[in-house]
């Protein structure tokens, strides 16, 4: 898996493209799960047609069966080298108040890991702590990014006042509340 992402991020790198890995591998670069599922990769929605053909040209474009959980602008499957990638410009996520809008920009990535010499642009737990939130059935990975966070620290609560910005259910705005408060007590 990792070879693979590596191949895809020198690719989108060469192109100039504008784009960071979450979810599970994210999560196995911060040592809270073992084995990534499959990529999920974040890409700025000014560079999506670009990102497409060339993730086109590494592999195979999955038709995307739409669900209600997601009013996402682009959401594009793949398959390269028998891997899952799922490809999100746009990440908006629906729920009972309406929908939340991801920001997806430079202030996204918050730092490079390397694989076979390959800068990988991360996304950050912060993020994701918000976003899974969002989406059901993932509360084992909430409890996860947010023991890490206590544990270790926020490291961007910017991204988490960014995130307060957006239509968010009362419930999340009470956590990433809670977190930032927590944050400012140490």
């Amino acid at each position: 898996m990792f070879s693979t992402l590596s191949n895809i991020g020198r690719e989108l790198n060469e192109n100039g493209i504008l784009w960071g890995v979450g979810a599970s591998v994210l999560l196995n670069h911060y040592g809270l799960i073992e084995k990534p599922n499959d990529i999920d990769i974040l890409i700025n929605l000014d560079d999506i047609q670009e990102a497409d053909m060339t993730l086109r040209s590494l592999g195979e474009k999955r038709i995307f069966e739409k669900t209600s959980t997601y009013s996402t602008e682009y959401f594009y499957e793949y398959i390269i080298n028998d891997i899952d990638i799922d490809v999100m410009a746009g990440l908006s996520i629906n729920h009972e108040k309406g929908i939340y809008r991801h920001v997806f920009d430079c202030q996204s990535i918050v730092k490079t890991a390397k694989i076979n010499d390959i800068d990988i642009p991360l996304t950050s737990l912060e993020d994701w702590y918000v976003i899974y939130q969002l989406i059901p059935n993932r509360k084992a990975k909430v409890k996860m990014i947010e023991n890490y966070l206590h544990s270790n620290g926020v490291q961007k609560p910017e991204l988490l006042k960014r995130a307060l910005k957006g239509n968010l259910p009362n419930n999340i705005r009470f956590n990433i509340k809670k977190m930032l408060r927590e944050e400012l007590e140490l």
